[in-house]
């Protein structure tokens, strides 16, 4: 079918959730949506489930990938195989309003934009005992926005960039724009155009996706608000646990975003001409797996640990041979003497963290009016 947007949802294992996330993407306010289901093997039902609640929908088609690969693979198996001029992706466990694909597309057609970006997210306040619905979109659920920059510095307006890149290398660094794939709504022929695809990066390879979309679009349009609702839990407390495999991820990350941000800046002229740019671009996004990831991770489970299990100290010497005793050093060095960093991911799985933000959001609000 021809469709204006398609909706491209990852998916493993959530089979808990992913009806109500299918179900809030058919009944958007606009009609023209496909959606593109691509299972990445999931061993809890959630394929089979998907077969039979959207398998004779002529709106729904239901992929599956040959092995796990990831949620980059599954996303870039989306693109490849949308039909709508636009493509969306929405999480497995995650839900979004029902006006949203509307003024998203609306928009996107106004400013014959390349990306249209929501700057806010809606988190549901858990309750009492600390659980969140299955359902999130109910009228029994409360939910407040969050800003997408931590530093909560938004655009107020509809807001097409311009040409400038240096503000928008600016706006980047500053966190006004930022790094997930669940925020804007892409137009699928400048990404095939231009060949952006998710790389296999494990943790930011929606933030090395981002930026090159950033920099390589000729409209990129800023739109305040936010209709997507993020199901804080269960979506981030497998990200936010903390172990030495996950350390050795975000490093096997960190090596494999240098070589991919090296070929990304090549094409982009303002960084070829502006080399010491480039080089800022590359160590921000190895910093920022650094500071959500590895650091965290460090701080809480401590250097004896990391060294008895050897599983940082094999990955040394797979990676570095001969050089790895020094390396290992800086590593153990350098972690035992930085500034402790503030875990936000941690803290997405941190009940009564989430319950002060609605608080604080509530109060605000009411000191408004």
């Amino acid at each position: 079918m021809n469709a204006k947007v398609s909706v491209i949802v990852p998916l493993y294992n959530k089979k808990d959730y992913v009806k109500f996330a299918v179900d809030s993407i058919l009944n958007q306010t606009l009609a023209d949506i496909e959606v593109l289901i691509v299972d990445d093997c999931s061993t809890d039902g959630s394929l089979e489930l998907c077969r039979e609640l959207y398998g004779h929908n002529e709106r729904v088609r239901i992929l599956k990938q040959p092995h796990n690969m990831g949620p980059g693979s599954a996303r870039n198996r989306g693109i490849s195989e949308a039909h709508g001029k636009y493509i969306v992706f929405v999480d497995g466990d995650d839900e979004i309003l029902p006006d949203r694909s509307r003024k998203m597309f609306e928009t996107a057609e106004k400013y014959n934009a390349d990306i249209v970006h929501n700057t806010e997210f809606l988190f549901p306040i858990p309750d009492e005992n600390g659980n969140i619905p299955l359902q999130l979109i109910d009228g029994k659920v409360k939910l407040f926005p969050i800003s997408g920059n931590i530093n909560g510095d938004d655009y107020t307006e509809i807001t097409p960039l311009g040409d400038d890149m240096s503000s928008r290398l600016e706006d980047w660094k500053n966190r006004r724009i930022n790094w997930s794939v669940c925020s804007k709504m892409f137009r699928r022929d400048f990404l095939v155009d231009n060949s952006i695809y998710l790389s296999d990066m494990k943790f930011g390879e929606d933030m090395v996706f981002c930026f090159e979309c950033l920099f390589k679009a000729k409209s990129y349009v800023m739109m305040p608000g936010g209709d997507y609702v993020y199901r804080v839990i269960a979506s981030s407390l497998s990200r936010a646990k903390k172990s030495s495999a996950k350390i050795v991820t975000a490093l096997q990350s960190q090596i494999t975003a240098v070589s991919t941000m090296s070929k990304i800046l090549k094409d982009i002229p303002f960084f070829v001409q502006n080399p010491q740019k480039a080089v800022y671009a590359v160590e921000r996004v190895l910093d920022d797996i650094e500071g959500g990831y590895i650091r965290p991770a460090y701080q809480e489970l401590g250097e004896e640990t990391l060294r008895s299990d050897k599983f940082i100290h094999d990955f040394m010497l797979s990676e570095f041979g001969d050089k790895a005793p020094y390396v290992e050093f800086l590593f153990y060095e350098l972690h035992n003497n930085y500034e402790p960093v503030i875990d936000y991911l941690g803290q997405l799985s941190d009940v009564e963290n989430l319950k002060a933000l609605a608080k604080s959001f509530s109060e605000k609000e009411h000191g408004n009016k």
